[in-house]
Order: C-alpha cells, then sequence, then structure tokens
C-alpha cells in the first residue's frame, strides 16, 4: 500500500516520469552511438595497424569487390544483430583498444604475431553461434557453388547441419592456418 501512496505521490510521478524521459532520450542516443562504433569509418581508422592489414584485405576480398555492388562491411561479420548484443560485441572489443593502446601493439608486425589468436577467437565466436553473422545474408538453401566439389560440400554440410565457419575459415582476411584447438573441433576429434 506504501509503495502505491509513493508511486501516486509528487515524487514517485517525478521517479516515473525521469525513467521515461531517460529511456526516451536514452535508447536513440544509444543507438547512434552503436551505429559509430559498428561503422567502417570507425572500425578501419581508429588504429593504423588494421588500415594496414585487415581493412585492406576487406577491400580486395568478394565480400567487398562484387559485381552488383553489395558489400559486407566489418560489423556484417563481427558485431552482433541487437542493441545488447552489439554493446557487448563493442565491450569485447575493447581489448583491442587495450591492446594498441597500453599493450603497445601497434605495428604491422606486432598485430602479424597476435593474428593467430585473433583469427581463433573469431573462429571459435562463430562456432558458437552457428555462423550467425554469415546467415544474415547467405542463406545455405539458396547457395548454389559452381564447382562439382562445392556443390558436394553445401549438400554434405545441409545434411550434417554443419555451420559456415567449418569449411570458410579463411574467407575474408589473410589466411591463418587453424590452430590445433580449432582443427580438432572442425575435424570431429
Amino acid at each position: 500500500m506504501r509503495l502505491l501512496r509513493w508511486i501516486g505521490g509528487v515524487t514517485g510521478l517525478a521517479a516515473i516520469g525521469g525513467l521515461a524521459v531517460g529511456v526516451l532520450a536514452g535508447v536513440p542516443i544509444a543507438d547512434v552511438v552503436d551505429r559509430h562504433f559498428s561503422s567502417n569509418e570507425f572500425c578501419s581508422t581508429t588504429c593504423h595497424v588494421m588500415t594496414a592489414t585487415v581493412v585492406k584485405e576487406l577491400h580486395e576480398a568478394s565480400h567487398w569487390t562484387r559485381e552488383g555492388g553489395v558489400r559486407a562491411g566489418c560489423a556484417d561479420c563481427h558485431v552482433s544483430e541487437g542493441m545488447v548484443a552489439a554493446y557487448w560485441d563493442h565491450i569485447l572489443g575493447l581489448s583491442e583498444i587495450w591492446a594498441t593502446y597500453v599493450r603497445g601493439i601497434d605495428t604491422v608486425e606486432e598485430f602479424e604475431v597476435e593474428r593467430p589468436k585473433l583469427a581463433d577467437r573469431v573462429r571459435f565466436r562463430m562456432l558458437a553461434n552457428d555462423s550467425k553473422n554469415c546467415r544474415k545474408c547467405h542463406t545455405m538453401e539458396a547457395i548454389r557453388p559452381e564447382k562439382k566439389r562445392g556443390q558436394k560440400a553445401h549438400e554434405s554440410a545441409k545434411e550434417e547441419g554443419l555451420t559456415c565457419i567449418i569449411c570458410h575459415y579463411n574467407l575474408v582476411h589473410e589466411e591463418v592456418p587453424p590452430s590445433e584447438a580449432f582443427d580438432k573441433v572442425i575435424s570431429g576429434e
């Protein structure tokens, strides 16, 4: 009963009104912040190591150079859909800022030492979420590989319920051999 009186009072109404204004103003602001941190401009220019490596590789990959003009950006592959999931990805991405500004990984050579660990982290994440970000654009039933080998592989993948990253682990960026741990998982050991 006390709670109802408090809610019906001036203090309660002010608190509820303040909360409503906070949500109404906060959600659009959070969306703008998410869009900024998910943009290719932010991802590719935050540190020059990214520009000299993974961004350059993306710009040379088929996911960027399609004749039809459809381009996958950084966030399409590396940021989950939905604001809460995207913010979680951005929080995890703070480790990249930590690596650059605290650990001092700011040359291409230093990045290349880290690349296998970074690739492994992304591969395991995609394995855990059934290559969810791939499936935003690619529909397994609609994929029609040109070569017989690809056709057989895709039929087998559909039958066995395999996820994209099991075969396509070096698709966009520089080739990085799978780690022993990843290799064991994808080979079914």
